[in-house]
């Protein structure tokens, strides 16, 4: 068995992972943010920051489903992370829109 580089490449290869996932979620929740201002900063900082970390937990999941349907490498996570985080901020605002009441 040949030597695979062990936990120190692995350790590296899921922080780029993870930082690739991290910046294209902040993208799908710049781009929610463009199109659905938010009047209040507060809401808008959770929303954003529910984004980006939907899109670093739950993208490396849905980008190895691209991934292995189309295998674009890369890209397939990239797209998730966008997709992840725009529906990470969604669904927070969804929740805040009914559990908080608008000032």
């Amino acid at each position: 068995m040949a030597d695979q580089g062990g936990l120190p490449q692995l350790l590296v290869g899921m922080k780029e992972q993870m930082a690739i996932l991290a910046f294209s979620g902040v993208g799908g929740a710049f781009v929610r943010a463009i199109f659905l201002p938010e009047e209040n900063w507060k809401r808008r900082i959770a929303q954003g920051l529910a984004g980006a970390l939907s899109a670093i937990f739950l993208g490396g999941v849905l980008g190895h489903i691209i991934n292995s349907m189309t295998g674009a490498g890369q890209m397939s996570y990239l797209a998730a992370g966008f997709i992840m985080g725009s529906g990470g901020e969604l669904a927070v605002k969804t929740m805040q829109d009914r559990l908080m009441v608008k000032k």
